[in-house]
């Protein structure tokens, strides 16, 4: 072997790169490409679990939203049933204090009327037992020997006096 400088030049060198390029080739043929399909079906399996992930997360936040819609919309029909029932019992509590008012006012007229019969049957029944005591002074007049005339005045007298007056409620 020769010695020059720095840098020697042997065929072990040469024989060495052959010898790479040659397994280099071989790998190339035989492992390379399973190896670079193994990386590209690993790289599309990982693209294809983020990209489901991705799918995923926005289907999620799609039914989350959904069901936020869902339940705003049940929370505002919850507050329309309530309104409504409100709404509802006032206008029954209204109606049953109107009816019961209305009851009452019934009660009273007609508890009226019934006390201006009492009282005019009141009224009649004196009327009649006035009669009878006119007719009783008017026997005993008689019996002082008055004129019938004189004593049907006197009667009619009495009983217009009587009918006039007013009588205590």
């Amino acid at each position: 072997m020769e010695t020059t400088g720095l840098i020697q030049f042997d065929w072990s060198y040469v024989m060495i790169l052959i010898n790479v390029v040659i397994l280099y080739l071989i790998m190339k043929k035989y492992f390379f490409a399973k190896i670079r399909g193994f990386m590209q079906k690993r790289e599309e399996e990982i693209a294809s679990s983020i990209e489901q992930a991705e799918q995923a997360t926005l289907q999620a936040h799609t039914l989350k939203q959904t069901y936020e819609e869902q339940i705003e919309t049940l929370e505002e029909q919850g507050r329309e049933i309530l309104k409504t029932a409100k709404l509802k019992a006032e206008s029954q509590a209204r109606r049953i204090v109107h009816d019961a008012e209305k009851q009452a006012e019934e009660i009273l007229k007609h508890t009226e009327a019934e006390l201006e019969l009492q009282k005019r049957k009141t009224i009649e029944e004196a009327r009649e037992q006035i009669a009878e005591i006119a007719m009783m002074a008017a026997e005993k007049i008689l019996e002082k020997q008055l004129h019938h005339r004189e004593h049907q005045v006197l009667i009619n007298h009495v009983i217009d006096e009587i009918g006039n007056t007013k009588w205590p409620n």
